[in-house]
């Protein structure tokens, strides 16, 4: 008798299937909480193991197209076998001739070679996954979502993944960052001997992935066994992802379990640098957001998020007004006139929201999901837009790594609280002191400047990037809009303000 699958387990064997950009997708939307129910999470997060091994034979191929020379003239051992496969690259462990950091060779070396023809098979997948998005958008299968933004942000990155020296230039940014935090690892890179689809760096041996902790694989007792503190490292991860963001403005922005290593002595490490995120000085309110809910003071959380709000709306109004001077002058005044209707309604909402979650918190045998932060970062953004908060890109993408690693930390530790982690965060960076390190741009703030510049960004990639901040700003106008009208069908004395005001 044939069993019937679900639409989760379906959904995963249609993207097995499908192969090449298909799988590195499903990879994506598994870690998209925001996007998909935690039933199609917990099964597409199965393709991170699902990738077709190349021969060595193929790969070798590519290695010589790229350097120009053999495996054997750069190493004095290759093992063929690799250690990791995933949809774009393997990774083998290797030994150098010659050490490029001076000394003796023999360095230990773990070697990334991208799958042959992958570029144009991604590419191809690529114009059939946005016929796929532009489809289910038509249809508003998503009513929530624009799936076309999801696939358009997944294509530029995807894009950018492709060339390994970006990926290379990534993590030596973030290596800099992190050389003043001994328990942060990043591996070497050796940018003089990579190339767009052949990356060397630092091989990390001795550990535990922790894609094997997330499936099970390797349990608490045996990781302890190894000299590594499971609770300790679920701590770690957020704090470290927070110290990244907030201090120094330039995060790994892709900390999915396939990507994180920990090793003996509580260290954690980063692999594949292909996505990251940067931040600026309006990462400040989200900040005292965050200390609003780590010391469960919801009208101090409500205040940071709608201030921020409230300038972003301001500049969103003097660039869609400026050329009707009378309707900017009119939305100013009557915004400023319902900045405290929405704060107050703002507060109620966002207590909806955090209230129920504090108390699940409290409760021994509270279920993952109601624990779980992502689901309320996920509710404050959708709440915060309601109320005509545009979060920017980079935010977003940091509310979405946080999200990530909030659900790795409950799986390695069922007791994982994160409004504790919160507050040991607050510990070691008090707010006052972050606010000053970000107001004067210090604490090596330049280096995460160096990323990206409009020269690195092809003409493609910038039509779309372009195009998704119009469609962005066009939402978020309509976010103004939709506000004042709501606001003015509630209270009678706004109405004389925007009669005729569309």
């Amino acid at each position: 008798m044939k069993r019937d699958l679900t639409g989760p387990v379906r959904l995963r064997i249609f993207f097995e299937r499908a192969g090449g950009a298909f799988i590195k997708f499903g990879q994506i939307l598994a870690l998209r909480q925001d996007f998909l129910p935690l039933s199609y999470i917990g099964e597409l997060l199965k393709l991170l193991n699902q990738t077709s091994i190349v021969p060595f034979e193929k790969m070798q191929v590519v290695f010589a197209q790229e350097t120009g020379r053999p495996v054997e003239a750069f190493f004095s051992e290759f093992d063929s076998i690799p250690i990791a496969s995933a949809s774009i690259a393997q990774v083998y462990k290797a030994k150098l001739k010659d050490s490029p950091r001076g000394g003796a060779g023999g360095t230990k070396v773990a070697v990334k070679i991208q799958k042959p023809e992958i570029r144009e098979e991604f590419e191809k997948d690529f114009g059939i996954i946005l016929f796929l998005a532009i489809v289910a958008d038509f249809f508003r299968f998503y009513p929530s979502f624009y799936l076309q933004e999801i696939v358009s942000e997944f294509i530029s990155w995807t894009r950018k993944e492709l060339d390994f020296t970006f990926e290379a230039q990534n993590a030596i940014i973030v290596h800099k960052h992190s050389m003043s935090h001994p328990r942060t690892v990043v591996p070497w890179q050796y940018p003089a001997l990579s190339s767009p689809r052949v990356l060397i760096q630092e091989l990390i041996e001795d550990g535990v992935a922790v894609e094997d902790l997330f499936f099970g694989k390797i349990s608490s007792k045996e990781l302890l066994e190894k000299g590594i503190n499971n609770e300790e490292m679920a701590n770690y991860l957020v704090i470290d992802q927070m110290r990244q963001y907030f201090i120094d403005g330039f995060f790994h922005a892709d900390p999915h379990p396939a990507n994180l290593f920990f090793l003996p002595g509580n260290k954690l490490v980063y692999f594949d640098f292909g996505i990251v995120g940067r931040a600026d000085p309006q990462r400040l309110f989200f900040l005292k957001n965050l200390y609003g809910v780590a010391k469960k003071d919801i009208d101090f959380s409500a205040k940071a998020l709608m201030e921020f709000g409230s300038k972003i709306m301001e500049k969103e109004i003097d660039i869609y007004f400026k050329r009707d001077v009378k309707k900017h002058q009119l939305t100013l005044k009557i915004i400023e006139k319902i900045k405290e209707l929405i704060l107050t309604d703002f507060k109620r909402d966002l207590a909806n929201i955090l209230n129920p979650w504090f108390e699940a918190l409290k409760r021994p045998n509270a279920t993952l999901v109601e624990k779980s932060a992502a689901f309320v970062f996920l509710e404050t953004v959708r709440e915060g837009e309601r109320h005509g908060v545009r979060f920017p890109k980079e935010m977003t993408l940091f509310f979405r790594s946080l999200s990530i690693l909030d659900m790795i930390a409950l799986h390695i530790n069922p007791n994982f609280d994160i409004i504790k982690v919160l507050n040991l965060f607050f510990e070691k960076y008090p707010l006052e002191e972050v606010e000053r390190m970000i107001s004067e741009n210090g604490y090596a703030g330049d280096l995460g400047k160096k990323i990206i510049s409009t020269a690195d960004v092809d003409w493609e990639s910038f039509k779309e990037v372009a195009l998704l901040e119009k469609e962005r700003m066009m939402q978020a106008r309509e976010r103004v809009i939709d506000l004042i009208t709501y606001y003015a069908e509630r209270y009678e004395e706004l109405r004389p303000l925007i009669k005729n005001y569309k």
